[in-house]
């Protein structure tokens, strides 16, 4: 499958997904929920994981029920895609997990990857919560269907090993045998079946499952216990030692005056090299304690020399896919973009401030508005943070959008001018508090409106756009 793209890929990046060669089938089951807030759960965990795909190029083939899932596979093929991702609602997948295992059906001839389960006596079953499936080997295989009771089926050796319970195996295989003994085909069984009688690999997922998870919402309590128990583990935001997103060259028109960046590798530098800027003031931000502590000392105690004695020497521990010699790389980059020794100075006699708080927060947004930025021109680098994934599944999209939108009346209100970079959403990469008002967000809340239950929330989130704009401007 000629289905993803390494160029420009940042260090410790995600890989592109070429146009037109994936798509997503959503089963939606919704009508058996009996709870608003597992409801809420639902449809938040599903649209923060369909939007995060859409954004890098995936399409959204439909909305459909259980019983169409060979309907959707059929259509996906009709169109031409390579790859279809069939997802109940429901499921949350974190891009590290999507491009792992995606790698790993590539790199190994796998036709179809899910949730493989052992279901003896009966035979093999594929759960519908989320299956990749291989349109092409598919075809191939002679369209198997996935709700087909065939009872010819091949016999299969399962690993004596199980990710939980004893119906998780590990691996799966064909083994050469007489036909099974079995009592009935599962759904999916028999697609597993013909994909391994014509020489492909079918696996269970087993790259980083703990960055997936599913609501399994026909259980009131059992949802919101799930969830309650994923809420509750203690993330740790550490410091980001390499960059995890490409900086592209871009030239400004204002002069910058205050220059507000995420406390991550040596993105402010790169940045401020890129983008030939030299701002008076930098303003330091992250929601991570280890990040500003390892900012200051950057900033305030370093001699530039040793990007790997800092981090030592900084309370430091990588983050997971992140180590030494990846951030050595990273210091390698910045070295070759400038002269660096004076360069470091520089920064560094700049018109320093440290701030620490969530993003995501009206009372954080405040702390913004002081000396270094209020009547200044600003470059404001907000990163990935309103759509990062790893900590904003649980925030549904409008409610992510009107957080940014907060921060953007509070900046217009009071800057002389600000700038925003980062990937927000279905903004450009650069907007400015002078090109942006509320009827341009209200467009762009309906071009983000992707599911049937975001589109019945636009007129509430129009309201509530313009009641904030008339709060903050006119107080």
């Amino acid at each position: 499958m000629n289905i993803l793209s390494y160029k420009n890929k940042a260090l410790k990046g995600s890989p592109r997904v070429i146009e037109k060669t994936i798509a997503f089938a959503v089963i939606d089951d919704r009508n058996i929920i009996k709870h608003d807030l597992v409801k809420y759960i639902v449809e938040t965990y599903t649209e923060n994981t369909l939007y995060n795909f859409y954004k890098r190029k995936c399409d959204i083939l439909g909305f459909y029920k259980e019983a169409e899932i060979d309907t959707a596979i059929e259509e996906a093929y009709q169109k031409d895609y390579d790859l279809l991702v069939v997802m109940k609602n429901g499921t949350f997948m974190n891009t590290s997990f999507f491009f792992e295992n995606l790698q790993k059906m590539i790199d190994n001839n796998i036709a179809l990857m899910g949730h493989i389960l052992d279901a003896g006596p009966d035979y093999y079953f594929v759960h519908e919560q989320c299956f990749f499936l291989n349109l092409k080997a598919w075809k191939l295989a002679s369209s198997p269907e996935y709700f087909s009771g065939n009872l010819d089926v091949v016999t299969i050796e399962r690993a004596p090993t199980n990710f939980h319970d004893n119906y998780t195996p590990h691996w799966i295989r064909m083994k050469e045998d007489k036909m099974p003994d079995i009592v009935n085909v599962e759904p999916g069984g028999y697609m597993v079946s013909e994909l391994l009688k014509a020489g492909y690999g079918v696996s269970p997922f087993t790259e980083l499952r703990k960055l997936k998870w599913f609501t399994y919402h026909g259980d009131t309590m059992k949802c919101l216990m799930k969830s309650l128990s994923i809420n509750a583990k203690e993330y740790h935001h550490g410091f980001f030692s390499t960059e995890t997103e490409y900086i592209a060259e871009h030239r400004l028109h204002d002069k910058i005056d205050t220059f507000i960046s995420i406390a991550s590798a040596f993105h402010p530098f790169k940045v401020m090299q890129k983008m030939k800027l030299n701002p008076e003031n930098l303003i330091m931000y992250d929601i991570s304690n280890e990040a500003i502590h390892v900012y200051r000392n950057m900033l305030q105690a370093w001699n530039g020399k040793s990007y790997i004695e800092l981090l030592n020497n900084s309370r430091f521990e990588y983050r997971s896919g992140h180590n030494e010699t990846l951030a050595q790389k990273s210091f390698d980059e910045m070295k070759e973009m400038c002269d660096w020794e004076p360069f470091f100075d520089e920064v560094c006699s700049k018109n320093l401030d440290f701030l620490r708080g969530n993003l995501l927060t009206e009372t954080f947004h405040k702390k913004f508005i002081n000396e270094l930025t209020k009547d200044k021109v600003c470059l404001f680098h907000v990163s990935n943070i309103f759509s990062y994934e790893a900590e904003t599944y649980y925030y549904d999209i409008f409610q992510r959008l009107f957080s940014f939108y907060n921060l953007f009346v509070l900046m217009k209100k009071h800057t002389k001018k600000t700038i925003f970079k980062g990937s927000i959403f279905n903004l450009d990469n650069y907007v400015s508090t002078d090109k942006m008002d509320p009827l341009y967000f209200i467009n762009k809340a309906k071009e983000l409106a992707i599911t049937p239950w975001q589109k019945e929330k636009l007129v509430d989130f129009e309201s509530s756009l313009m009641k904030r704009w008339e709060d903050i401007m006119h107080d």
